[in-house]
């Protein structure tokens, strides 16, 4: 078997959970016939697929496979590369923060100081309340609607410092524009003197419990803003996709791309 046409095959049907037809996968992978069905019949003779009449998808020692690998690739270990590469572009602080639903909290950890001699500092395991910081706002942005609504309604908005935002509407508001943006941002509103970038970390199947936050003594990260804004979305981003979440095509993307495709390819055809 090939590894490469292996991995091909089997990303190709865990992108297809209904299964996909001898047909299709050829045609996908652009490989004849006898080859695609040599590797599906040794990896069904295995147990990493299976067959349903003509559909083959992925069997149970695939899920147990995968099952491993996310195990081993906990969030953690695979986002610290992202940390230190935040704080080595940025010079600012930057952490990781995970929603606490049952308290209505987040908690930090882990945490890559910056080295810089002023700067934010905040012990791992700190909590903070949802509705007032970025990472807080982020995690709430992309939640069940249901659980969000429910948590605008009941939670204690008290204020952290003069410039918390409490009033119920106004953070609605701000969350569903987080939402559109995938981007949060606080000047003051946790720690007077300490501004928040944030933006979510989505696990494979599309959840988010956790969010990248880029944290700064308040008058540099109001000079820096749209840079640290782009920064934490673009390493949100990869660590995301380290984890294996692949996001949804955009169907205006798609409507987009396809005449362009269509002319290829009847260029490709054209051609001598």
């Amino acid at each position: 078997m090939s590894l490469a046409r292996v991995l091909r095959l089997l990303q190709l049907l865990a992108g297809q959970p209904p299964g996909m037809a001898l047909a299709e996968l050829c045609e996908s992978m652009h490989a004849p016939k006898t080859s695609v069905l040599s590797l599906l019949r040794g990896l069904t003779a295995h147990g990493y697929l299976q067959r349903s009449g003509a559909v083959y998808r992925l069997g149970p020692a695939s899920f147990s496979l995968g099952a491993a690998l996310v195990s081993a690739s906990s969030l953690d270990i695979v986002a610290m590369p992202f940390l230190r590469e935040a704080v080595a572009r940025s010079g600012e602080t930057t952490l990781i923060a995970k929603i606490n639903r049952a308290e209505g909290q987040l908690i930090y950890g882990p945490i890559v100081e910056s080295t810089r001699a002023i700067r934010y500092a905040v012990p791992e395991g700190t909590t903070r309340p949802l509705f007032a910081s970025s990472a807080g706002r982020v995690l709430l942005a992309f939640q069940d609607e249901a659980w969000r609504d429910e948590y605008l309604q009941s939670a204690d908005l008290h204020a952290l410092t003069p410039r918390s935002v409490t009033d119920r509407k106004q953070l609605a508001r701000i969350i569903e524009q987080v939402r559109k943006t995938g981007v949060a941002f606080t000047f003051g509103e946790v720690t007077p003197d300490v501004a928040g970038f944030s933006a979510p970390i989505f696990e494979p199947g599309g959840r988010v419990n956790a969010a990248l936050i880029i944290a700064a003594p308040i008058e540099r990260g109001r000079a820096a803003a749209a840079d640290l804004q782009r920064l934490v979305m673009e390493l949100a981003a990869n660590i995301s996709r380290a984890l294996g979440y692949r996001p949804e095509p955009d169907p205006r993307e798609l409507t987009a791309r396809a005449p362009r495709e269509r002319n290829h390819n009847l260029t490709r055809r054209l051609s001598p």
